[in-house]
């Protein structure tokens, strides 16, 4: 009875990270969210400020920036859609600013609210 029982633990718990497993491959596969279209893709438009933004959203949940004609491929720079909203964060030497808008799968064109500090913007791009 006791090897029973420890071959019926033992198979629940193999079910269990089996299961889990599972799903934590199939989030690395399926990108950020359901922003899985976004991967590999940019965008680019000027925002309310006149400043003109390019976004290459990478695989990693990174992004590729130009603002203003400036490159930049920065680590800390990064985006996620969770719930169909797209968040991306720019770490700037002036502070995080961050862009919001709602976002869903093979949209032409995205709307998103900026924020850094004291200081926001409107921003829309468009895929390239």
């Amino acid at each position: 009875m006791t090897r029973l029982r420890l071959l019926a633990t033992t198979l629940s718990l193999s079910l269990v990270i089996a299961v889990s497993g599972c799903a934590s491959i199939e989030q690395l596969f399926a990108g950020p969210s359901t922003g899985e279209p976004l991967i590999g893709t940019s965008w680019s438009g000027t925002d309310s400020d006149d400043d003109e933004w390019g976004i290459a959203f990478q695989d990693d949940g990174t992004i590729g920036l130009t603002l203003n004609g400036n490159e930049y491929d920065d680590p800390t720079d990064t985006w996620v859609v969770a719930d169909e909203t797209l968040t991306i964060s720019i770490a700037f030497t002036t502070g995080v600013a961050t862009m919001v808008g709602p976002y869903t799968d093979g949209a032409t064109t995205i709307d998103l609210e900026g924020e850094q500090g004291d200081a926001s913007w409107t921003l829309t791009i468009e895929q390239d």
